[in-house]
């Protein structure tokens, strides 16, 4: 059995996505048997790549980065399998896999429940994050220090925890909620939150599916604090 699991959900990403998990796979430290794709309904050649490097590879017919890792949370679950932790990871190249043994590094030695590369605390490529995307994290941060009394830097994609923190949340959101939702109920779970400096890098190839265009950026923020303030107020706190 693996001890790290690592999801990557990936939508039309066939120009990039075999440099992406190459570079994963030579340099995170992880067998190639602890990856684990969720092709999220692409309509390009993504599944068919990623299945002839020998990947697991799962079909999530559902648009939404929420759903593709709920999709692979199930099959973790029906296959009878319990990892130590979960790693959750980009399929466009922006992260950078060094980055992925400091967070694997931190969260077994600090014993934390969650793990959160921030971007802004490390080297950052010029173009990689647009200017709303800058903003929208700044607002998010702040919203978290004012509400919850805690600073963090960053809503990162790149992050690690433990799994059975990651069941205790009970994760429900199929959209661009999971980050803001996964950090929500860990802070009123009062679980043990870390944040770690990461790079990031302008994708390999392609157009974000959230940054892409400014409706999309605002269909997506808009998502993000609905989702924010839903957990705040009409959630029930254990």
């Amino acid at each position: 059995m693996n001890e790290i699991l690592c999801i990557i959900p990936a939508r039309d990403e066939e120009e990039g996505i075999e440099r992406a998990l190459s570079g994963l796979i030579q340099n995170s430290g992880l067998p190639k048997s602890s990856f684990i794709v969720v092709n999220n309904a692409s309509k390009d050649q993504t599944p068919i790549i990623v299945k002839k490097m020998g990947l697991t590879t799962l079909d999530c017919l559902e648009i939404g980065y929420g759903n593709a890792c709920l999709t692979a949370l199930r099959w973790i679950k029906e296959s009878n399998l319990v990892p130590d932790y979960i790693l959750f990871c980009d399929a466009d190249g922006s992260d950078d896999p060094l980055d992925i043994q400091k967070l694997i590094q931190v969260i077994k030695e600090s014993q934390a429940d969650l793990v959160i590369g921030s971007r802004t605390m490390g080297i950052v490529e010029k173009g990689s994050l647009s200017p709303i995307q800058i903003f929208g994290n700044a607002l998010t941060c702040f919203l978290i220090l004012i509400f919850f009394w805690r600073r963090f830097t960053d809503m990162g994609p790149l992050r690690i925890l433990k799994y059975s923190s990651l069941v205790r949340l009970q994760m429900e959101d199929p959209t661009w909620g999971w980050n803001i939702e996964m950090h929500v109920k860990a802070l009123q779970q009062k679980m043990d939150i870390r944040e770690i400096s990461v790079n990031y890098r302008k994708r390999f190839a392609g157009v974000s599916k959230i940054s892409g265009t400014i409706s999309m950026s605002i269909r997506v923020g808009t998502k993000i604090l609905y989702t924010f303030f839903r957990l705040l107020f009409f959630r029930v706190h254990p």
